[in-house]
This record gives C-alpha cells, sequence and structure tokens, in this order.
C-alpha cells in the first residue's frame, strides 16, 4: 500500500498545475507579446490574447467596449479610430488567485493619433484567465495619469 500511494504523490506532483511563480512569469511573457502586437498594429494577434467576451475601459475614458463591438460598428458603417501606439510597460506587478491573474502596470510611450504624437503614462489593470495553458484577457481598465501624480 505505501508503494502505490507514492506512486500516487508522484504522479500528482507531476500532473498538478505548474507553480504560481511559473504562471506569474507566463501572465508577464503573455502580456510582453500582447503590446509587442500593439505596437506593431497586429490586431489579429492582439485580439487572439482577448476572451471572446472581453471587456475594455480604454485610456480616453470612452465608454465600455465590448467585444462585439467592431461587429457591431461594422454593421452601422462606423470606425473606430484606436491611435497607433509605441509603449513599454513598467512598474508590473501580478497576483495569481487559482488560474485568475490580476496584472497592474503603467503603459509608458507614445500615441499617435493622425500626425499628432504625444508622450503618454497610462495606469492598467488588467484581468487575465488561464485557458488550458494560455493566458487570455477577460477585462482592461485603462487611464491616463494625471500629470500632477506622475512621479513613478
Amino acid at each position: 500500500m505505501t508503494r502505490k500511494l507514492a506512486i500516487l504523490i508522484t504522479l500528482l506532483m507531476f500532473l498538478s498545475p505548474p507553480a504560481l511563480a511559473d504562471d506569474a512569469a507566463d501572465v508577464r511573457a503573455t502580456i510582453e507579446r500582447h503590446y509587442a502586437a500593439i505596437n506593431s498594429q497586429d490586431n489579429d494577434t492582439t485580439s487572439s490574447h482577448h476572451l471572446k467576451d472581453f471587456t475594455i475601459f480604454p485610456a480616453n475614458g470612452g465608454v465600455l467596449g465590448e467585444a462585439d463591438g467592431e461587429a457591431v460598428n461594422e454593421r452601422m458603417g462606423a470606425t473606430r479610430g484606436f491611435p497607433a501606439l509605441n509603449v513599454g510597460m513598467t512598474n508590473f506587478n501580478v497576483q495569481i488567485y487559482d488560474g485568475v491573474a490580476l496584472a497592474t502596470f503603467y503603459l509608458v510611450g507614445t500615441q499617435t493619433r493622425g500626425s499628432k504624437t504625444r508622450d503618454i503614462t497610462n495606469r492598467v489593470s488588467a484581468v487575465w484567465v488561464k485557458v488550458g495553458r494560455e493566458w487570455k484577457e477577460a477585462h482592461h481598465h485603462e487611464s491616463q495619469l494625471s500629470p500632477s501624480t506622475h512621479k513613478h
């Protein structure tokens, strides 16, 4: 009986979910790939990182964006003018809770809309969910850092 128990424990160790530190590193790497895709305006890759019911509060203070927003806009003949970004992350932190990750960080860089480019520092809180072996973004909340508090 003891031998069977030892075998069972060994199997469970190999079949158990990866350590939380590995999950935290995976979340960070996924978010870095996500922003690399955003920086290169690779919308297909960016979208592949989102759950089908993904929602977003955009940095411009606009209304809640939903996963089917592009399809709704297309049916209505509207266009969404996302700015081009060239950003990196600072002050990254992630907390893992049973397959759910809460990531907080700043995005620092530039935003270009039309011919106007401006420096930005935005605060981000994002919820990522582990689906199989991949992390997918469920919700994203972004806001501009007030110039008077820009001391990070």
